[in-house]
């Protein structure tokens, strides 16, 4: 069976404007020799020599193993050449007449133009090889006529219609007359690289990059869809939200911060995690009457303004009460509190985010920020299968929390892996397919940070993905361990590691899951993940 590309249907030849060639085709297809590749309609672009760029396009050429090259023009129904005027006209079934090129300087000027393109290729090129070269014309229609025959015109190079019916036959001939007894063929190794020029399969997939900022812009539209379910409780004051992962808790808790202060009202937008509320904070600069921050960092702040207004050190006097109790547990929202019976700052309504993670000493100071016990607004979201600080919470709202059903935030491969883990009510899987999850796996370490380098760099340098866009998240455990095997080696310039830092120019973030907890990234790396249940643990 002979060698043929492209690989055209019935239909497809049906199809073709010239059913002249779909003939040859046909014929080609059914057998010509076991050592030739027949090649249809190909194109190709050329720069000569002298920088003209040329495109050119063969109707058929076979490449024989033997016996060289040989393009072949196809020229269907009638013609007629006027020989004072050198123009040549192809004659439909009515007779009319329809001006063309002369189709044997056009199949003289694409044999060479071939040969050209050909030898600009590297492999083609070092196979070092002179194979021979001819041309042929080639008349479907038209019974044998020395009529057409003339000094550039040999009979040898001509096929007719009977010709068709015995396409190897003719081809021997053709190749026999240009060869002249000195056959040169291209070899199994020419016809390869004819393959990988012409016929290699193409698979050249969008960049990451460019996948991830299509899919925020889908993200974005399912959260903004989840903004109008949530705009649904109108005015209600006391609300208690609930939602898994990646169903758009923080960006909507930060969506009815911003609104209640513009609102007019004095907003505390509170969360857990410092450096999510560092990313918050970072996203609300230009809103009036908005203060983000976490609840020690609060702590902090109201607990050192009640010291300066009443020279009471409180989270001293909490120290003292509560000896030997958990600092951050206890002493703080202890001393809380008490500073609030000191100080008069109070807040229209407070928003907290990651309320799974709060304690229940928290919900009293909380409350007593609020200027009006009853009339003030107190927005809580939280999952309790998010629950990493291994808190009891009783939340300060009654009655039944507002779900968030679908997950808008995840691809679907994410949400298959993380739901697995989930209990609760059902979340609605994203319609975002995302890429698969992939592992890398290595056997200390060392070899892991050297492969998780190497994909970062690819990432940044291949992907284009921008170096803020990335997050490697370790367990907490022994983490100065995985930072030290990152920071020798070298990203692509400016680009750095952002060692447990939020917001820095071109910096891949490293940080542990504790601290990350809340954030998002385009793409996460987890680095020890055999490692989080012992971490975990402890």
């Amino acid at each position: 069976m002979t060698r043929i590309a492209p690989i055209l249907s019935d239909e497809q030849l049906r199809r073709l404007p010239s059913q002249a060639e779909a003939r040859v085709y046909q014929r080609c297809a059914a057998g010509i020799g076991d050592r030739r590749m027949v090649v249809f309609s190909m194109p190709w672009i050329r720069v000569s020599p002298y920088g003209t760029v040329r495109d050119g396009e063969t109707d058929f050429t076979v490449f024989d193993e033997d016996r060289g090259i040989l393009v072949i023009e196809v020229k269907g129904g009638g013609v007629h050449c006027d020989m004072a005027t050198g123009d040549w006209h192809s004659l439909d079934g009515s007779g009319v007449q329809h001006l063309i090129k002369d189709p044997f300087r056009q199949a003289t000027a694409e044999k060479y133009a071939l040969r050209g393109f050909l030898e600009q290729d590297g492999k083609w090129s070092g196979l070092r090889i002179k194979p021979t070269l001819g041309h042929a014309v080639m008349f479907p229609d038209l019974d044998t006529n020395d009529y057409l025959r003339g000094p550039d015109r040999p009979s040898e190079i001509m096929g007719w219609r009977s010709d068709v019916a015995d396409m190897g036959a003719w081809l021997d001939g053709v190749l026999e007359f240009w060869s002249q007894k000195r056959r040169a063929g291209i070899g199994a190794s020419g016809i390869a690289v004819i393959k990988r020029l012409f016929f290699s399969d193409i698979e050249v997939k969008p960049l990451l990059s460019s996948v991830i900022e299509k899919e925020e812009k889908e993200r974005i539209r399912l959260t903004d869809e989840q903004a109008r379910v949530l705009r649904a409780l109108g005015r209600q004051r006391r609300v208690v939200v609930s939602g898994g992962a990646g169903t758009g808790k923080t960006l909507l808790a930060l969506e009815k911060a911003r609104a209640l202060s513009r609102e007019g009202h004095r907003t505390l937008l509170l969360c857990y995690n410092r450096p999510l509320a560092m990313h918050l904070a970072a996203c609300c600069q230009d809103i009036d009457q908005l203060e983000v921050t976490s609840f020690h960092q609060l702590c902090e702040r109201i607990v050192r303004l009640g010291l300066d207004q009443s020279g009471i050190d409180l989270l001293e006097d909490a120290a003292n009460t509560y000896p030997g109790m958990n600092r951050f547990d206890v002493h703080y929202p202890h001393a809380l509190a008490m500073a609030t019976e000191i100080i008069e700052e109070r807040y229209d309504a407070i928003v907290v985010d990651e309320a799974q993670d709060f304690g229940q000493e928290y919900w009293m100071p909380v409350e007593l920020l609020l200027r009006d016990a009853e009339q003030s607004i107190l927005f809580i979201f939280y999952d309790h299968n998010q629950a990493l600080y291994t808190r009891v919470s009783t939340f300060p709202i009654t009655g039944e929390p507002f779900l968030l059903t679908r997950n808008c935030r995840n691809t679907r491969f994410i949400h298959n892996a993380a739901y697995t883990y989930y209990r609760g009510e059902e979340t609605e899987p994203p319609p975002i397919e995302g890429a698969k999850i992939e592992s890398v796996e290595a056997s200390s370490r060392g070899s892991q940070a050297k492969r998780l380098h190497a994909l970062v760099v690819s990432l940044i340098k291949e992907e284009k993905i921008s170096a803020e866009s990335i997050a490697v998240l370790v367990p907490s455990r022994d983490h100065l361990g995985f930072y030290s095997l990152l920071e020798g080696r070298p990203l692509p310039r400016p680009c750095g590691w952002a060692i447990e830092g939020y917001g820095i120019p071109d910096g891949v973030r490293v940080d542990t899951w504790r601290r990350f907890k809340g954030l998002e990234a385009s793409i996460v790396v987890l680095w020890g993940a055999d490692e989080l249940d012992s971490a975990h643990s402890g």
